[in-house]
């Protein structure tokens, strides 16, 4: 499975590289080596390096792409193909050269080396590799059809602190306080469950003046940076987490 999956990453990113030795060189300052941009942001280099197979958006679909032998592969779905988990550690080491797949032929070029041309007498390499894996770990799809049940956000998101059994007993490091028992929120408001209220929590967080910055994250800001979800898919989040702590509320 996972040399199925990067195999496509190797194959799919045959970018030309005498384009990226006029083109793009032309984006650094005078005296820069050829081949190399001046940005080191990860979505820059992959609009420059990756795009022209990958396409802007990363999904395959590169003006270069029908000149290929091998159709450019989705590298959005990098994650989904790895168990959920995106493979950060080979992605690194195929784009640099450093690991080669057990068959077929490398026609990628080996970014490591152009990525550590020597400019202004440093070496930015390291920069820029780590910056397109991140890029490339953002891009990563979620599953619309099958989005995460509540149960399972809260696993994921919320039973650390809250515990499984959402009583507040999970492991929460000084200094942080005690998270409150989840299961009491309907009868701490009048036997009557707080939908709207939990929602506008769990979105927007709560403000502490008291006590100094929120301790619990704001999930609508995390799911939107940090999974780069839409308005609708994080109305879906937090709805479909609302509801399951809403099922779990104590008689």
């Amino acid at each position: 499975m996972k040399k199925a999956l990067l195999a496509g990453l190797v194959i799919g990113c045959v970018f030309p590289v005498v384009a990226a030795q006029t083109n793009q060189g032309e984006l650094g300052p005078p005296g820069q080596s050829r081949g190399l941009i001046y940005s080191v942001k990860g979505q820059d280099l992959f609009q420059a390096y990756c795009a022209s197979c990958h396409g802007a958006r990363g999904k395959g679909g590169g003006p270069v792409a029908s000149a290929l032998k091998t159709k450019p592969p989705d590298l959005t779905v990098l994650a989904k193909k790895n168990s959920g988990q995106f493979p950060t550690v080979r992605v690194r080491n195929l784009i640099a050269g450093d690991e080669v797949l057990a068959h077929g032929s490398r026609e990628m070029p080996l970014w490591g080396p152009i990525f550590h041309q020597i400019e202004e007498d440093q070496d930015f390499g390291n920069v820029r590799m780590e910056n397109l894996v991140r890029y490339l770990k953002s891009i990563q799809a979620t599953t619309a059809s099958s989005p995460l049940s509540g149960a399972d956000l809260y696993k994921k998101d919320c039973a650390v602190c809250h515990g499984d059994d959402l009583r507040g007993g999970g492991s929460v490091p000084s200094p942080y306080r005690v998270p409150p028992d989840l299961t009491t929120l309907a009868r701490r408001h009048g036997g009557t469950f707080p939908r709207s209220y939990v929602s506008r929590i769990l979105r927007n967080g709560i403000a502490m003046p008291a006590h100094g910055p929120a301790q619990m994250p704001t999930w609508g800001a995390d799911f939107r940076l940090g999974e780069k979800l839409d308005d609708a898919e994080i109305r879906s989040r937090i709805a479909a987490l609302t509801g399951y702590l809403e099922s779990r509320q104590g008689k």
